[in-house]
C-alpha cells in the first residue's frame, strides 16, 4: 500500500501521541483530505508542568482531532495554555501534543490568556514572536475557509511579574495593538471573526468599547472568546437605535473547571456554525475517587451536549 507523506505524518503523529501519554486508538485509517472550512477551538487548557488532570483531558481531545476524517485545517487555542503563572514547564508539557497536530498538517494558532506569560511562551514557541501582527504581542490571523480569524492579545500581565504572580485577571489591549486594530479592521476584505481570551465587555479600542469598532466594521461576523470556562452565546447592539446586533460566543475549557470539551467550527459561503463537543462538567475540580458526583453536573452536560451557535457572514 502506498502511503503519502501527509498520511505518513498523520499516522506517525497519532502513534507518537498514543505512546507519549495515554490516548488510545488515535488513528484507525489513513485520512486523505483536510477540510479548509473546519476548525477546532480549544480554550483554557491550564496544563501545568508534569502530570495533571488537565493534561489527562487535553491529550484525548488532541487524539480526537487526529482521528477526524477529513482533518480540520486549523486548531485555535483561545489562551490560558499555561496553568496559572505562565512558567516555561507548562508550555513544554503541551508542546509535544501541539507538534502532533502540526506534523499532521494542521495549522495551530495560539492566543494569550491572563495566566499566560509571553516571555516563556516565546521561548517554547519562538515563531509567534516573529509572525505577530503587533511587535511584542501575540496577534495572529488564520484563514478558516470562507472567513478569517483574528486572534488578539488581551493579556494584561507583564513579563516582569514574579514567578508566582498570576497578574491581572481582566483583559486589555495595549496602545500599539489598539492603533493597529483601528487602522486595519475597518478595511478588512474578507469576513472575519474577532477573537481574544477575554470577553468583549472588558476591552476598549481608541478610548471606546471595542464592540463599537467591531460592530461598525463591515467585515466582522462575530466575536469569540474564552476565559469564563462556560458555553454560552450572546448578542448585543453595538449602537442603540440600529437594528444591527453583534453575536458572541464563549468557549468551554478543555479540562480545568466548568464546561469541559471543545468546539467544532464550520464555515460556509454564507454562515458559520459552532457545535459544542461537551464531555464533562465539574466545579471547582473533578470529584475524588470515592466522592459522589453531584447530579446537577450531569444535568448541565446533557443540556449542553451538541449545542450550536450560528453566525451569518457579511455579504460582499
Amino acid at each position: 500500500m502506498n502511503i503519502s507523506r501527509r498520511n505518513f505524518l498523520h499516522i506517525s503523529a497519532a502513534g507518537a501521541l498514543s505512546f507519549a501519554g495515554g490516548c488510545r486508538s488515535l488513528f484507525t485509517g489513513a485520512s486523505t483530505d483536510y477540510d479548509p472550512n473546519l476548525t477546532v477551538f480549544f480554550s483554557d487548557v491550564h496544563v501545568r508542568g508534569g502530570k495533571s488532570y488537565q493534561l489527562d483531558r487535553f491529550i484525548p481531545f488532541v487524539g480526537e482531532v487526529l482521528k477526524m476524517n477529513p482533518l480540520p485545517k486549523n486548531v485555535v487555542i483561545f489562551g490560558d495554555l499555561a496553568h496559572l503563572y505562565g512558567i516555561k514547564a507548562d508550555y513544554e508539557t503541551t508542546a509535544p501534543y501541539l507538534k502532533q497536530l502540526s506534523d499532521a498538517g494542521i495549522t495551530v494558532t495560539i492566543g494569550m490568556g491572563n495566566h499566560d506569560r509571553r516571555s516563556t511562551f516565546f521561548e517554547v514557541h519562538p515563531d509567534y514572536k516573529k509572525r505577530s501582527k503587533v511587535p511584542g504581542r501575540v496577534v495572529s490571523v488564520a484563514n478558516i475557509g470562507h472567513a478569517d480569524l483574528l486572534m488578539l492579545d488581551s493579556l494584561a500581565g507583564g513579563d516582569d511579574r514574579g514567578a508566582t504572580d498570576m497578574g491581572p485577571v481582566p483583559g486589555t489591549l495595549d496602545k500599539e495593538q489598539q492603533e493597529w486594530l483601528l487602522a486595519e479592521l475597518p478595511k478588512w476584505k474578507r469576513p472575519v471573526f474577532v477573537c481574544a481570551h477575554h470577553p468583549l465587555k472588558e476591552l476598549v479600542a481608541g478610548g471606546k468599547p471595542l464592540k463599537q469598532l467591531i460592530g461598525a466594521s463591515p467585515a466582522v461576523a462575530g466575536y469569540i472568546h474564552g476565559h469564563n470556562h462556560r458555553w454560552y452565546t450572546g448578542w448585543e447592539p453595538y449602537k442603540w437605535g440600529s437594528q444591527a446586533i453583534l453575536r458572541s460566543l464563549c468557549l468551554p475549557s478543555t479540562g480545568h473547571w466548568g464546561d469541559i470539551g471543545y468546539v467544532l467550527f464550520r464555515t460556509t459561503p454564507t454562515s458559520a456554525t459552532a457545535t459544542l463537543e461537551e464531555r464533562e462538567f465539574f466545579f471547582p475540580k473533578p470529584q475524588e475517587k470515592n466522592e459522589a458526583r453531584p447530579e446537577v453536573w450531569d444535568v448541565i452536560v446533557n443540556e449542553n451536549r451538541g449545542a450550536t451557535c450560528k453566525f451569518l457572514l457579511p455579504k460582499a
